[in-house]
């Protein structure tokens, strides 16, 4: 499951909000939203993206995605 709360922290450090983020990913706000609230889980596609995109190191990756 998500860990909404770090990955919102990490979108605002990397100057983004999340309607930025989810328009630069190629995903509709209401997709993201239920990802970010583990209605959905995010695709391994998205997030390599979103990792690459707000600059996460493997150790962040795996706190917000995989924790």
């Amino acid at each position: 499951m998500t860990n909404k709360l770090l990955l919102e922290m990490y979108i605002r450090r990397a100057g983004f909000t999340n309607r930025d983020l989810a328009k630069a990913a190629g995903i509709s706000q209401t997709s993201f939203y239920d990802k970010m609230n583990g209605r959905t889980e995010f695709r391994q596609s998205e997030i390599k993206f979103i990792t690459n995109h707000i600059g996460l190191t493997n150790e962040e990756r795996d706190n917000v995605f995989f924790a």
